[in-house]
């Protein structure tokens, strides 16, 4: 294959591809797209809305699917290990940041962001565990970290400067904090 890329650069310039130069390049197009993926079953979905957006998602097991949608200037980033996980990120607004890390298996996040500079964070080790984090506002921070089988948190701040820590480890713990207002601040840690 020496001098492909020199063939190609040139057939492209000229307008004139060959057969031949169709096919490889669809094949080096096919196998980036396949590279992107690491195993059969999972779904990445990108909107992002205008420009100046970044999304970023890692995936390795089976039956994953990540969902982001952005629109503002925002970030996003989801890694899954494992299988039947769910990550859905929305995102309006400028310099708002979600992050999901997931392992183990059928672990679901669910983040909505409305606003400026709002921080959430998820990190789910185990099985069953669900999160869901809605933030409308400035400034608001959820960050949530769960390890075990079947844990539930739901976080809903509205307003500026808002932030809640939530931390479970064990089976079937159940958390909901709804904030509204400016400054407030909650700290929740359980165990069985």
């Amino acid at each position: 294959m020496p001098g492909w890329h020199h063939e190609t650069d040139m057939a492209l310039r000229d307008g004139n591809m060959g057969t031949r130069q169709v096919k490889r390049l669809l094949s080096a197009c096919m196998l980036l797209l396949l590279s992107m993926q690491s195993a059969a079953g999972d779904l990445s979905l990108f909107s992002e809305i205008p420009l100046g957006n970044e999304a970023d998602i890692s995936q390795r097991g089976a039956d994953l699917v990540a969902h982001i949608q952005q629109s503002g200037t925002n970030h996003g980033a989801v890694e899954q290990q494992g299988n039947s996980h769910n990550a859905r990120l929305l995102q309006n607004g400028y310099a708002n940041q979600a992050d999901v890390i997931q392992y183990g298996s059928q672990q679901q996040a669910d983040i909505s962001q409305l606003g400026w500079e709002n921080l959430a964070v998820v990190a789910q080790y185990g099985m069953g565990n669900s999160v869901k984090i809605d933030q409308n506002g400035l400034y608001n921070t959820a960050i949530v970290e769960q390890v075990g089988e079947y844990n539930r948190a739901y976080i809903q701040q509205y307003g500026t400067g808002n932030r809640a820590d939530i931390t479970q480890n064990g089976t079937a713990n159940g958390i909901s904090v709804s904030q509204y207002g400016a400054g407030m601040n909650v700290s929740i840690q359980q165990w069985d």
